[in-house]
């Protein structure tokens, strides 16, 4: 099973093909909440697309500041619904597949490159993935990757301040301090790597393979069938009825907002948000508080938050918040308990 690429054809302003999320995340608080409706950020598609095809009764709606990213979700929810599973890349590692098109996936095609060249061929990685060897085998395999000469280099090579900024058009994380992207993905791929499901993991190939094996891709992609995402245009602010949703994901993006707009969203929230709603905030190497933004309206669940951590397979964040409404400033004024 051999993942053969093509030359890179990136789309015009599409940063990001995929959205590194787990979206089982997602999934776990819309069964905690018994949600009905949920919002989330498009970006690649991945978690609004997922949730949709796991849950057809609950009903996603997916915004995003930029055109393209909603274009982009609605070219995958039509490949995986005429079953082109080439195209989203499982089993082929082409640059232009629809998992792969986006600017940011240069840079993991960059850190592919480098691990091939002086850490571990293909071939190699291939067979970690499928799992080709005996335990012990495998455990060595990444004990030697781990500690390779070579293994501080790869993130150094690939996660540079100028790289980033470059190919995302700005700060990729506003609250990180300037080079600590290369030792913050070095510990995280080592975490990744050194879990027992790791081979089976679908963020690990898509970086380490250029795509998924079958067996392990996205939900959206596994089971196919017809995936209805209302998406909007814009930011939070820009989502019609934000009181009809009952689980609202904000990705990452609160990180990056100015200190105003971080009020603005948190304001919009507790004035629309019913008692037992929740909010799911992650956050990238980063040491903001987010908390004092939406509280006291909002309950954060430190242990849920930390679960939700332990088993997240994006191995992108170093924080996830989880957020429940109460009936503060709802004209009841006593909490409730979710």
């Amino acid at each position: 099973m051999a993942m053969v690429g093509t030359p890179n054809e990136s789309k015009p302003n599409l940063l990001y093909a995929v959205i590194r999320e787990d979206p089982r995340v997602e999934g776990d608080l819309v069964r905690r909440v018994r949600a009905k409706r949920m919002l989330c950020v498009a970006s690649g598609g991945c978690v609004a697309l997922s949730v949709a095809s796991r849950f057809p009764d609950v009903a996603v709606t997916a915004f995003d500041t930029n055109l393209a990213q909603l274009e982009h979700m609605a070219a995958k929810a039509a490949a995986a619904e005429r079953r082109d599973l080439a195209v989203l890349n499982v089993e082929n590692a082409a640059s232009t597949g629809l998992n792969q098109c986006g600017e940011l996936e240069k840079v993991f095609r960059l850190l592919r490159a480098f691990f091939e060249e002086f850490i571990a061929k293909h071939g190699e990685l291939l067979s970690f993935f499928v799992r080709a060897k005996p335990l012990h085998d495998i455990d060595e395999m990444v004990r030697r990757w781990t500690t390779s000469k070579y293994w501080r280099a790869a993130f150094h090579a690939s996660f540079s301040e100028v790289l980033l900024q470059t190919t995302l058009g700005g700060l990729p994380a506003r609250w990180a301090m300037d080079g600590t992207h290369q030792a913050y993905f070095e510990r995280a791929f080592a975490r990744g790597f050194r879990r027992d499901g790791a081979p089976e993991n679908p963020f690990l190939q898509h970086v380490f393979l250029g795509g998924y094996r079958k067996e392990c891709a996205p939900h959206y992609i596994r089971h196919g069938g017809k995936l209805t995402v209302e998406p909007v245009h814009g930011s939070l602010l820009a989502v019609p009825d934000l009181e009809r949703f009952d689980v609202v994901s904000l990705s990452n993006l609160p990180d990056n907002l100015e200190e105003a707009e971080v009020v603005q969203w948190a304001d919009a929230l507790k004035k629309s948000l019913k008692p037992g709603a929740s909010i799911l905030m992650r956050q990238m190497n980063s040491t903001r508080n987010l908390r004092p933004y939406f509280e006291p309206e909002f309950r954060f669940d430190h242990a849920l938050g930390r679960s939700y951590w332990l088993r997240d397979r994006s191995l992108f964040y170093n924080r996830i918040e989880v957020g429940f409404r109460t009936e503060i400033g709802t004209g009841n004024g006593a909490d409730v308990t979710v």
